[in-house]
């Protein structure tokens, strides 16, 4: 919708003369955000448990800021910076990489977009964080200031999956799509999404355990 919307001022010529170079970057952001959003999904549909995953040791932090990476065009756009905070020397953690990745991207792009529609302002944050998760395990997600994000929101969102209603109200429709893959994505691995709190910041995190094995990467 957001792309079709955008399509549609094309139809004014001289509007279209002036901003077609601006809104073309702007289309092919969200064509590529949309599908790595279906990518994403494809991952949490093959990744029916555990046992079906490959899991390795994974540096979280290196996760967090190759998403940085990539996600930063889609964040300009919306006026957001990426931060990262990454608290202590993390030891890796056990995990399949490709779903740790998709499942913080996805999370990251949908809490852009929710933040920026919640309300107007001239620029945003968006935090990606990682921390000791107990003596054994550790905890990452991503922050922000998006609002009605909760342990009781997630799990009335859950029922509705599937369902013809909007299963994240607060949220626009493709947001919450992809805080309900990035859940599907962590569930599979150890742990589904909980509501979390980092720097003031009010976000979703999911546990991952410590890996035993070394990490050669």
């Amino acid at each position: 919708m957001q792309i079709r919307s955008t399509l549609e001022l094309f139809d004014v010529e001289k509007y279209a003369r002036k901003i077609a170079p601006e809104r073309a970057e702007s289309i092919l952001l969200s064509v590529e955000s949309g599908l790595q959003l279906l990518q994403a999904y494809r991952l949490a549909l093959a990744s029916g448990s555990t046992e079906s995953l490959q899991l390795e040791p994974v540096a979280v932090g290196a996760v967090l800021h190759d998403v940085a990476h990539q996600l930063d065009p889609y964040a300009k756009q919306y006026s957001t910076n990426l931060q990262i905070d990454v608290r202590g020397r993390l030891k890796p953690v056990l995990a399949h990489r490709p779903s740790l990745v998709a499942a913080i991207q996805v999370l990251s792009a949908s809490l852009i977009r929710a933040q920026n529609a919640e309300s107007q302002q001239k620029s945003y944050t968006i935090l990606l964080a990682a921390h000791k998760n107990g003596e054994s395990g550790i905890a990452a997600g991503v922050f922000s200031d998006v609002a009605g994000l909760s342990d009781k929101t997630l799990r009335s969102a859950r029922a509705l999956v599937g369902k013809a209603r909007q299963p994240l109200p607060n949220l626009p429709s493709g947001a919450a799509s992809g805080v309900l893959i990035a859940d599907m994505l962590c569930a599979a691995m150890w742990a589904p999404l909980r509501a979390s709190a980092h720097r003031g910041m009010n976000g979703l995190s999911t546990s991952v355990p410590s890996s035993k094995q070394l990490n050669f990467v």
